[in-house]
């Protein structure tokens, strides 16, 4: 314990540490004060570089959106080599489409506005070339087709998908028409082959009713049958002009 009063305490030497006395402010060189300057403009001109960058990088995502979403409107092309096209509406819906399969089949489709197949072209490795024309729903109507064996048809459907008209043509020259009704029977058939010409008529059964027919020899001929497709009427011209008109009854008798 100090017993000496307060005023007869020693003063602090020069240099020594009091408490009681801030302390002198830091004076930097000039040069320090330069350097400090220097890395604050840097700092301030790598945050507007920043930024520039990030808006920069903003317009070209923007642009590359934009670019995938909106087709080009107008272009020109002299040649366009790629395994599959497609052409969207403005609504980007697919109304148009070509390609080429792995089985070697290259196809052509054409969609309406409610990207139903309308059109269809396509050709097969083997050598076979098929036409479809479908209506609004979607259903096959028309089909047009040719074969490598050299076969052509040309069928028409109903709304149904039924066949209700077909004609053909083979490689040896024969040709037929036929005519089917709502049911899938075929009803009326016509066809030609070595300068013979026919025509036949059936009942809403499918069974034979009646025949006429053409030959290249000149004969003529025409035979009406019943509903069991048993012969009743036959008449024939013949080359020579004879003319035979037998009425062939061949009902079972009645017991």
């Amino acid at each position: 314990m100090n017993l000496l009063p307060w005023r007869w305490r020693s003063p602090p030497l020069a240099g020594e540490f009091n408490p009681h006395r801030a302390p002198p402010p830091i004076r930097y060189p000039a040069r320090m004060e330069n350097i400090q300057q220097q890395i604050a403009a840097l700092q301030k001109s790598v945050q507007r570089q920043r930024i520039a960058i990030f808006v920069l990088a903003g317009i070209c995502t923007a642009g590359v959106l934009v670019g995938a979403t909106k087709p080009i409107e107008d272009a020109s092309f002299e040649t366009i080599t790629c395994g599959k096209l497609m052409v969207i509406d403005k609504d980007g819906k697919m109304r148009i489409a070509a390609g080429t399969l792995a089985d070697g089949r290259a196809t052509l489709l054409l969609s309406g506005k409610d990207e139903k197949t309308r059109i269809s072209a396509s050709t097969t490795a083997d050598g076979n070339a098929e036409l479809q024309l479908s209506d609004k729903d979607g259903t096959r109507r028309i089909i047009a087709d040719t074969q490598a064996n050299g076969v052509a048809t040309l069928k028409f459907k109903d709304k149904d998908g039924k066949s209700r008209i077909a004609a053909g043509t083979t490689p040896d020259g024969f040709g037929e028409l036929l005519f089917s009704d709502k049911d899938g029977k075929k009803r009326i058939s016509a066809g030609t082959h070595d300068g013979a010409a026919k025509l036949v008529l059936s009942d809403k059964d499918g069974k034979l009713r009646i025949a006429a027919g053409t030959f290249a020899d000149g004969n003529a001929t025409l035979t009406l049958s019943d509903k069991d497709e048993k012969t009743r009427i036959a008449a024939q011209t013949k080359a020579d002009g004879t003319v035979v008109l037998p009425i062939v009854d061949v009902a079972s008798p009645k017991k």
